[in-house]
């Protein structure tokens, strides 16, 4: 008869203690543990264990080996390689190591070559800051789940309810890419019930603030003495709505009618996809005798008459949300504007010249699918997210109707 239990007596033992689990093995490869399976039908299969063969290992061979048989003779796995991973995920003492860095990587190269195609800046802010504050919560040995990682992460933006959301979705994209892609252990996996528990309450909707045209005259004329080019900057979030990214990306251009027009080639990412380039349509505001103010801004860019800010390089300032921010901060006139919105409970951000421009069209007759048309967004989004009446408006609006009833 062939000789099966050779070597020494531990390895004897661990050999037989295999055997007794229908069509197992276990030998050593290359210094490492060995598993064998010859299933009745089918082809065989085998695995490497993360091992040494070494009698110090003994108890952790014969553990791993029972569990990945356990799994596959209750047909629970599929392979030995699948039953290996799962094994070794339940364990505490042999959880395969995880490479966060790896998978942080990973998931920024998916998040930005597919799926949404973000930005640098868009990962930086919406996943970089919460992945790295919990990337090094996981060094520290201060969490050992994903129920943990999220818990502890969140204490960083403790009262700030924005921050919390988005740090929720991006540990949970993060731990759901490392199991799917890395194989992570499950446990890490942060859940939709771990989200909903931890994330705290919502807040309330805030009440975007609106201008009115005198507002937005005074606020212009008065930066006029002082800075022209930024003047010029007010001009042109008002009369076309722009977001203030959207400076950037505006061309005068001939339409087809032979007329001169301004398009903007910004496309927002909405998700998977992208909006589309656009002409965008001024929307006159009224001087004090309710006469429209047409400034021909398209033509005064093309003719290299509109001056705009300007860098240290003397190139165009690249402005967007922050930077135009910043300047409206430091202006007497903001600030007075802002504690008027904030006793009233509204919410004065520099998109009040986009939400300004989207009343004033409804105010003046233009159809939704025109004003969504020209904002560059679906007339759902617009009806969910922009104003389209204030209370004074209203009221004008409802005495004009039945002025004439009697």
């Amino acid at each position: 008869m062939p000789r099966t239990l050779a070597g020494a007596p531990w390895e004897q033992a661990i050999r037989s203690s295999v055997r007794n689990k229908p069509g197992f093995t276990v030998s050593q490869t290359r210094g490492r543990a060995l598993l064998r399976y010859r299933p009745p039908e089918g082809k065989p299969d085998s695995c490497v264990l993360p091992l040494d063969w070494a009698k110090a290992n003994t108890e952790k061979i014969l553990l791993l080996s029972n569990r990945i048989a356990q799994m596959i003779l209750s047909s629970d796995q599929a392979t030995l390689k699948g039953a290996l991973a799962a094994a070794q995920d339940s364990s505490t003492t042999m959880r395969r190591q995880v490479n966060w860095e790896t998978v942080t990587e990973s998931l920024r190269h998916s998040l930005q070559s597919g799926g949404n195609e973000i930005n640098d800046k868009t990962w930086r802010y919406n996943y970089g800051i919460y992945i790295d504050h919990a990337i090094s919560l996981v060094n520290a040995g201060k969490v050992t789940d994903g129920y943990s990682l999220l818990r502890e992460t969140l204490k960083q933006w403790e009262g700030k309810a924005d921050s919390r959301i988005a740090c929720c979705g991006a540990l949970k994209a993060l731990t759901k890419h490392g199991v799917a892609r890395h194989g992570m252990a499950r446990s890490w996996e942060i859940t939709s019930t771990d989200v909903k528990e931890l994330k705290g309450k919502r807040p309330a909707k805030r009440i975007k603030a609106t201008l009115t045209d005198a507002q937005i005259l005074s606020m212009i004329e008065s930066l006029e003495q002082r800075n022209q080019q930024w003047a010029n900057v007010l001009r042109l979030m008002a009369l076309y709505g722009l977001r203030p990214i959207e400076l950037q990306h505006l061309q005068p251009k001939q339409r087809e009618d032979g007329s001169l027009g301004m398009w903007c080639s910004y496309r927002k990412t909405c998700g998977a996809t992208k909006t589309a380039p656009r002409w965008i349509e001024p929307c006159f505001l009224r001087d004090g005798f309710g006469e429209p103010l047409r400034w021909n801004l398209a033509a005064a860019m093309q003719a290299g008459l509109l001056d705009l800010p300007k860098g240290r390089d003397g190139e165009l300032r690249k402005l967007e949300g922050k930077s135009v921010l910043r300047y409206l901060e430091s202006m007497p006139e903001w600030k007075a504007l802002d504690e008027q919105c904030a006793a009233r409970g509204e919410w004065l951000r520099p998109y009040v010249y986009r939400d300004s421009y989207s009343l004033r069209a409804h105010q003046q007759g233009i159809e939704v699918g025109s004003v969504a048309l020209s904002m560059g967004h679906s007339v759902a989004v617009h009806s969910s997210n922009y104003r389209w009446a204030s209370e004074e408006n209203t009221a004008a609006a409802f005495a004009a109707a039945f002025a004439d009833a009697g």
